[in-house]
């Protein structure tokens, strides 16, 4: 995930002071930052879900140096000069990347689904020296959707059926998949057709569970029982017959 921002910073001088001004652009680690990397944290609510996110100078996301506020020194900054001519005011417009990966940073795999956010400020010290003045902090909050989703990890194969007519007990068949949900999501599974008919036989599938809750990258199997009732003639007229019934599984959450 990598949504990229736009920053806009306004400086006015007085008309004696110089038509050029040199700056370091810095940002702190946020609201919910940590002592170790990737330090900054977007959280869900008032919850214990975070995840970690970086900061990166420039559009693309490349740069793999974080977009910090070091004491001293030009690391981990933006900097630049103003030129302002013959004007009292300059304007210049930087681009930053908020990146966050999956399975980065303590990251779960399937997080918890919601709105995650932070609070970070970006503040000047000008001109680009240790000495330099801070200009007031410029607070940017930034929100991070994380949208509920369940998947198939696998896909359930075949059910065979080998029926005799008026067979004195029912036959079953079993294929079974893995089904991966948001963590806390609700789902029911349900099959259709069902009940089916093939070749006159009757019969119907059931999922086990047919309900859970999901638990993230971890899965859960299910297993698909197909049942054919005993004592049924089904409509063959010879000796042997066979057919294929479609059948589409879904998931409701």
């Amino acid at each position: 995930m990598r949504p990229r921002w736009p920053c806009r910073r306004t400086c006015t001088r007085s008309a004696g002071d110089s038509s050029n001004l040199s700056y370091r652009l810095k940002a702190d680690d946020g609201l919910n930052a940590t002592s170790s990397q990737p330090f900054r944290r977007v959280r869900l609510s008032s919850s214990s879900n975070y995840l970690s996110y970086s900061l990166r100078r420039g559009g693309t996301c490349n740069n793999n140096t974080n977009w910090r506020a070091p004491a001293t020194g030009t690391g981990n900054v933006e900097t630049g000069t103003l030129n302002f001519g013959a004007a009292l005011t300059a304007t210049t417009t930087l681009t930053y990347c908020i990146r966050v990966q999956v399975g980065f940073g303590g990251n779960p795999s399937s997080p918890a689904a919601g709105v995650y956010s932070d609070t970070f400020n970006i503040f000047a010290q000008y001109p680009n020296s240790n000495a330099g003045a801070l200009s007031p902090n410029a607070p940017v909050v930034m929100t991070v959707g994380v949208n509920n989703q369940c998947v198939f990890n696998t896909y359930p194969g075949n059910l065979a059926f080998n029926y005799t007519a008026f067979s004195a007990t029912a036959q079953t068949s079993t294929t079974s998949f893995m089904l991966r949900c948001s963590s806390g999501l609700p789902w029911t599974i349900s099959v259709s057709p069902n009940p089916a008919v093939l070749q006159g036989l009757r019969y119907t599938i059931t999922p086990s569970p047919a309900s859970g809750s999901g638990n993230g990258n971890t899965g859960q199997a299910v297993t698909l029982t197909g049942s054919m009732q005993a004592g049924q003639a089904g409509t063959c007229t010879g000796p042997t017959c066979s057919g294929t019934q479609a059948h589409t599984v879904f998931i409701t959450y």
